[in-house]
């Protein structure tokens, strides 16, 4: 049977693009270039390799080149990710690439952009038109237009990107669910990229006010542009925003509100939300009723993500964390008496050897006690991958391999009772996490 490749597929039979081409230049009419734009992005397919993938601002998103994928975010950042096969298992491998790679490698895609455009204009490529009624052909104008806008972005305009991203940020933790939402941050808290999963800096928290958080979340919108067609979520980060009163908390909400087009109908090609995630990992002293809750689910949010490092104390104190059990039994019935959606997250590892064994009992013990319900979700993380430990710390033997992966097993058939509940216990790596 012939080989037909990944762009030839695409030509005739790739629903999601609903304006497609099929290029082959004059001097090989067997090497097909696939051209399409879907929902929010655009892709070109040389063949089956190398295949490039771009928001509708021009800026690439994902490549697969020489057998590997890369990755690029807002940030400027690329990650090289491997998929090699160890025995049965294929497993993943990132790596972040250096600033000098990462420059090569926006030229590269950059010329791609630059050649095909050229190719074009110069009446080297031949069109293959979609089958009758699969799609709208896309036009050469529409085409060279999309392609000099990818031209656009030379190291130059990739480096002001960056610069411009890194003012907007202080390296807020993601919940699992938050990998691609839209990020915008209301507290901060100096010295601590993350709190969850490592003990809290010395610092207090800042809060922005009114006006910073509206330029801030403008900025965002701003820098987002296009993309946000990518977007379902907008996450209103960190840890100390549902610390704030009531009052404050409805106005982050309302000018998250005013920014982004949130649980609205849109027309095709227009961004549409779903809403607003929050996220909490203190319960102690937290005073917040269902009538509070309701307030912020009637300006947008859907969801509050729930850390708990461990549901045995001893544990959570070695993250300075002093909440108690009934404190987020209280924290959860709340939310769920307004209809809030949760995800806990819980870790895998936590207390080290010393305390593995209260770890887990305590933790399912807890968890299972929660007013969840279907449509909630359980998250085990890897604390290793969240950051080194304080001094407090450093006498526990961290849990490695296969003691680690035993205590992941135990854990998740420990919570069986919470997936007989409807709500879903789900392993996750912060491999996966990409902001």
């Amino acid at each position: 049977m012939e080989h037909r490749t990944e762009a030839a597929c695409l030509l005739e039979t790739g629903a999601m693009y609903r304006e497609r081409v099929g290029l082959t230049r004059s001097d090989d009419p067997s090497g097909l270039v696939f051209a399409g734009f879907k929902h929010g992005a655009f892709s070109l397919y040389f063949g089956d390799e190398p295949i490039y993938h771009f928001d509708r601002e021009g800026r690439w998103q994902r490549a697969f080149l020489d057998g590997r994928h890369f990755l690029k975010g807002l940030d400027g950042e690329v990650h090289a990710i491997d998929r090699p096969r160890e025995g049965a298992n294929m497993i993943l491998r990132r790596r972040k690439l250096t600033a000098k790679e990462v420059r090569e490698l926006d030229e590269r895609v950059r010329q791609v952009a630059v050649e095909l455009r050229r190719e074009i204009e110069s009446g080297r490529c031949l069109r293959r038109e979609p089958p009758d009624g699969s799609a709208r052909p896309l036009g050469n104008d529409e085409l060279l237009e999309f392609l000099a806008r990818i031209g656009r972005w030379d190291s130059g305009t990739w480096s002001l990107q960056a610069s411009r991203f890194r003012t907007l940020y202080d390296l807020p933790f993601l919940p699992p669910e938050c990998q691609n939402a839209v990020v915008v941050q209301a507290t901060i808290e100096p010295g601590s990229d993350r709190s969850f999963g490592v003990a809290r800096s010395e610092g207090q928290v800042w809060t922005r006010n009114p006006e910073g958080f509206e330029r801030h979340v403008r900025e965002v919108a701003e820098i987002w542009g296009q993309r946000l067609l990518q977007a379902r979520l907008v996450y209103l980060a960190d840890r100390g925003v549902l610390r704030r009163p009531a009052v404050q908390v409805n106005q982050f909400l309302e000018t998250v509100g005013r920014a982004f087009p949130i649980g609205v109908g849109s027309k095709p090609g227009q961004a549409r939300l779903d809403g607003v995630h929050l996220f909490l990992d203190d319960f102690q002293g937290l005073s917040i009723d269902p009538e509070e809750w309701r307030g912020f689910i009637g300006r947008g949010a859907i969801r509050v993500s729930l850390g708990v490092e461990s549901g045995a104390p001893v544990v959570r104190s070695l993250y300075q964390k002093a909440w108690s059990e009934d404190e987020l039994r209280a924290t959860v019935a709340a939310a769920k008496a307004a209809g809030l959606g949760i995800s806990v997250l819980a870790l895998v590892g936590a207390g080290g050897v010393r305390y593995a064994e209260d770890h887990v009992v305590s933790t399912a013990e807890l968890l299972t006690s929660l007013n969840l319900n279907r449509g909630d979700f359980v998250f085990l993380l890897d604390e290793k991958e969240l950051g080194e430990h304080r001094a407090d710390e450093s006498a526990l033997e961290p849990l490695r391999g296969a003691a680690w992966s035993d205590q992941q097993s135990r854990l998740k058939k420990a919570l069986e009772p919470l997936r007989a509940r409807g709500i879903k216990v789900l392993p996750y790596t912060m491999e996966k996490q990409w902001m």
